[in-house]
């Protein structure tokens, strides 16, 4: 298998476990009062946009010939990137406000 293949089975495997984790954090949102639930949810949208970005960028990069998969990953990594603070700044929310109800 090449290493372009490799690389995608990778990002597919890991988009998989965060839309996982975004869904479990969507469900736990539900239970905050108030502006903490706005809150999240706004932090919880910001990673889907960045979700639906990565989604687009892996399907260019699995249409693409293996002469642009350099490029195509770059843009890639970035929207990555992007995912993971959405996510970890969603969760990081959810659990401040989590921690002030005990």
């Amino acid at each position: 298998m090449s290493s372009h293949q490799d690389y995608i089975e990778r990002l597919r495997k890991q988009l998989e476990e965060w839309d996982y984790e975004l869904d479990r954090l969507e469900h736990r949102v539900r239970d905050l009062a108030g502006q903490a639930e706005q809150r999240a949810q706004e932090q919880l949208e910001s990673a889907r946009t960045y979700r639906q970005e990565v989604e687009s960028k892996l399907e260019k990069l699995e249409e693409s010939a293996s002469h642009a998969f350099e490029d195509i990953r770059d843009g890639l990594e970035i929207a990555w990137d992007g995912l993971k603070t959405g996510f970890y700044a969603a969760r990081a929310e959810f659990e401040n406000k989590d921690d002030d109800k005990d």
